[in-house]
């Protein structure tokens, strides 16, 4: 379970420039559920997921995680955290330039000591469910977008995280690779994963597999 009460993020503040991101947010997520966040561009979808998964914190209000208030936690607590508990997928890959495919997947996963021939065996399964094997030694940049997309879902899922936070996943995906990546959330849920998605696209917010979908506008949730 994941609890945010009264959640507010403001950028800039006391500046002329300040900006509301988040007003006075109260939601729970639901375990070994797919949530989506639905909303127009500028609605605040994914500064709640940042919240969501530790990586910024709310200026004002609470996040509860399995019950746990992780609001004030010292970064290094958080940074234990993000490593063990979630993976991330970004709308944009994020991937290092100038190391190969296999080596950017892997990465995570170094802190936690895992042994190379391991992790290997385990991203190279990753890549190859996602038709990409063939360019795990290739360097990032000799990616398409949509490649280097794939290979940003199987670096989150690396460390077999509980929590799955997913940016816009299907922005850089056609829909052929758009429904593989549905399939594969399914089988998360199958797993007992909870997944929480931004998502534009009716392919991911429609999907039958969803439990439910929280609808923001202007840094509020509607309904």
């Amino acid at each position: 379970m994941i609890e945010l009460v009264n959640v507010k993020k403001v950028f800039n503040a006391g500046n002329p420039s300040e900006f509301s991101a988040l007003n006075s947010v109260n939601l729970r997520i639901a375990e070994n559920q797919v949530t989506v966040l639905k909303g127009p561009s500028g609605s605040g979808k994914t500064t709640l997921l940042s919240i969501v998964g530790c990586m910024s914190r709310p200026s004002a209000g609470r996040v509860k995680l399995q019950g746990r208030e992780i609001t004030s936690l010292p970064e290094r607590f958080l940074t234990d955290i993000r490593r063990k508990t979630f993976g991330f997928i970004f709308q944009q890959p994020n991937l290092i330039k100038g190391i190969s495919v296999l080596d950017n997947v892997m990465l995570p996963a170094y802190p936690l000591g895992e042994k190379r021939s391991h992790l290997k065996i385990k991203a190279m399964n990753g890549l190859s469910e996602l038709n990409i094997a063939n360019k795990a030694a290739s360097k990032v940049e000799w990616l398409s977008g949509g490649e280097a997309q794939r290979a940003s879902i199987v670096r989150a899922l690396i460390n077999d995280p509980h929590i799955i936070i997913a940016d816009e996943p299907t922005a850089h995906l056609d829909t052929k690779l758009s429904y593989r990546f549905m399939e594969i959330i399914e089988k998360f849920k199958a797993e007992g994963k909870t997944v929480i998605i931004t998502s534009h696209d009716p392919l991911v917010y429609e999907s039958s597999m969803v439990d439910r979908v929280v609808n923001l506008r202007d840094g509020q949730i509607e309904g």
